[in-house]
């Protein structure tokens, strides 16, 4: 069952679009300590991160903007309103993850706002049958310090869960001059609550705390347009809360569920040691969604009907230091309520078509419905094709209708949302009973009324959003190949061909910033001594790609291309005994130079090890 691809939780089956889940035990295997390590290797996914661990980092997929992804902690928006709306991932830890649903093209039918270019659930464990404690403790290079501990406890109805992860390191230089390391720390800790109330009520809480703090530097924008070493710091809370109440009785047709959610953020810089400015946000979402399920003509069709009511609040808010020329003191905020609908049927046992609609009122914008249509056929044991199209928005940012930053951008209130239409047309090829698995999409999505935040304003002299009058095209192709080629080898490969284009002044197409036209993965997990002992090898190429430099002699931006890279991890495991296991892994294993943001250098070589164990109670 896939809960992030439909209003109520749907068949892996029956999902049009493409999916990939990430599991515990992949999250392991590779030991990767932050989010957007393990997306690197989603078809599709390119990441854009600033320097190391903890650096900002930023997530396009299939070529569209940062912000076009919508990400949820246990189905939470976790989406900043106060970071031009874009999730933080070089805040997200992957400790306490039990599996992580990915699912790409527009789903802003089922989603609303963000949801442009996909969506992807971050779910946390639940074990629900068992009571446990788990942790893990690592130290390497960099001056890295990681360590975690999490657990749970069941007592008939109820379950309980928790965890609290650390993670340190000096950094690096992220600048391509000077010595001046940049690191970071993060703190995370988790609580969830599970009561099934009777056989058909059930009550689900959860909530989530993020502390983290960022070195990193500024931008020398009189003499080099580089990053230069300079003293600046992000202090970054984040606080995730949520509560369902859940009706699913076995025997009946109807189901449904009540969710209230809450999300705040604060960030606060400093410059010098010394307080420069700060933007925070709060969300509250609350859901309510009803389903009925009605039979066919055989016991293996059915239909399902869900209908759903969304509310959304959102408060942010921007400080800083008044002068003269501006103040970015301000407090907006704004709301939405949505009515979405959803059909998911089976004209005969192997194929399924779904549809979905959203009907969103806003009080700042004009009123927004999106669409999606799409269908899954099983064509025989082996061949499976599905296809989908649909509609996306998403509604501008604050920064980009009131931000105020003096002497460099002042915000446009008059902005629209920017809207999409795509489409997508694939197939998935299981071979040799299973254990061979090929698959292949083609994607196409089309943005209009796209916001470009750096247009001259002569009436201030300063930059300001506008949405554009021409079309921006994303187009490409997606591959996945999965075989388990004997007892204990399982390889993985995918790659994603690219073209994302956009107009230029003078109506040409060109090549959008920071999305390379191939990428490519190659995954192998080998588990051998009885299961006692793994390797895992991790090879991922990002071609080359444009970015673009701002001279500060002339004033005039030009595109500089980026060259591409392949990165190669290692990582491999011993367990001493039934609880406890040595881990070590190498990042960067050829210590390869390269850079995903022009002139933000990247971490080199690095050598890690650690025990993690895991104890049933």
């Amino acid at each position: 069952m896939v809960v992030t691809a439909a209003l109520e939780p749907l068949s892996a089956r029956d999902v049009a679009a493409s999916v990939t889940i990430i599991t515990r035990e992949e999250i392991e295997q590779q030991q990767a300590k932050y989010l957007a390590d393990l997306l690197r290797d989603v078809p599709g996914f390119h990441v854009s991160q600033s320097g190391g661990p903890g650096a900002q980092t930023q997530v396009r997929v299939r070529g569209a903007e940062a912000n076009h992804m919508l990400v949820l902690i246990d189905g939470i928006r976790a989406n900043d309103p106060a970071s031009v709306d874009e999730y933080q991932f070089n805040y997200a830890l992957t400790d306490n993850i039990e599996r992580i649903e990915i699912i790409r093209g527009p789903q802003s039918a089922i989603w609303g706002s963000d949801a442009v270019a996909g969506v992807i659930n971050i779910i946390r464990r639940k074990d629900t049958e068992e009571s446990w404690v788990s942790g893990s403790a690592e130290g390497g290079s960099f001056g890295t310090v990681n360590a975690a501990m999490d657990g749970g406890v069941s007592r008939g109805s109820v379950r309980l869960q928790g965890g609290i992860a650390y993670f340190e390191t000096d950094g690096i230089n992220i600048a391509r001059e000077g010595n001046e390391k940049d690191g970071s720390d993060n703190l995370t800790a988790n609580l969830s609550l599970d009561w099934s109330i009777n056989d058909a009520w059930k009550l689900l809480a959860t909530g989530q705390h993020v502390s983290a703090e960022t070195e990193f530097d500024d931008v020398d924008f009189f003499i080099t347009g580089l990053p230069v070493d300079t003293d600046r710091v992000t202090e970054a809370d984040r606080d995730y809360l949520g509560a369902e109440l859940r009706y699913d009785p076995a025997a009946s047709r109807w189901s449904g569920s009540a969710a209230l959610n809450y999300t705040e953020s604060d960030n606060q810089n400093f410059y010098d040691g010394e307080w420069n400015s700060s933007t925070a946000a709060e969300v509250l979402d609350a859901r309510l969604r009803g389903s009925a399920l009605f039979g066919g003509t055989h016991d293996d069709v059915q239909h399902r009907v869900t209908a759903g009511l969304d509310y959304i609040q959102t408060d942010f808010s921007q400080r800083g230091i008044a002068t003269p020329w501006g103040d970015p003191n301000q407090d907006q905020d704004y709301d939405q309520s949505s009515l979405a609908a959803e059909y998911v049927g089976q004209l005969f046992g192997d194929f399924t078509w779904t549809a979905n609609a959203r009907y969103n009122d806003f009080s700042d914008f004009d009123n927004i419905t999106t669409w999606q249509v799409g269908f899954g056929h099983q064509v025989n044991d082996i061949f499976r094709a599905r296809g989908s199209v649909g509609t996306g928005f998403k509604a501008p940012t604050f920064t980009e209708r009131y931000g105020f930053y003096a002497d460099q951008f002042i915000g446009n209130p008059d902005l629209k949302p920017e809207t999409s239409r795509g489409w997508e047309l694939g197939f998935d090829s299981r071979w040799a009973g299973g254990d061979v698995l090929v698959g292949m999409a083609y994607f196409n999505q089309t943005l209009e009324d796209e916001i470009d935040g750096f247009v001259f304003d002569p009436d201030s002299f300063l930059f300001t959003a506008k949405n554009k009058e021409s079309d921006s095209d994303r187009k490409g192709v997606e591959v996945v190949f999965d075989w388990s080629v004997l007892n204990g080898l399982d390889l993985f490969a995918n790659y994603t061909y690219t073209d994302a284009t956009e107009e230029d002044s003078a109506g040409s197409k060109l090549g959008e910033l920071r999305r390379p036209r191939h990428m490519g993965n190659l995954t192998a997990n080998y588990r051998f001594l009885g299961d006692r002992a793994y390797a895992n090898l991790n090879i991922s190429y990002t071609g080359s790609q444009y970015d673009v430099f701002y001279d500060p002699a002339t004033f005039a931006s030009e595109r500089v291309e980026l060259d591409s890279y392949t990165l190669v991890d290692l990582s491999g495991g011993w367990r001493l005994s039934d609880s406890l296991e040595l881990v070590a892994r190498v990042t960067n294993l050829t210590d390869e130079e390269y850079e995903d943001v022009l002139g933000y250098s990247t971490q080199g070589r690095g050598y890690f090890a650690g025990l993690r164990g895991r104890f049933d109670l």
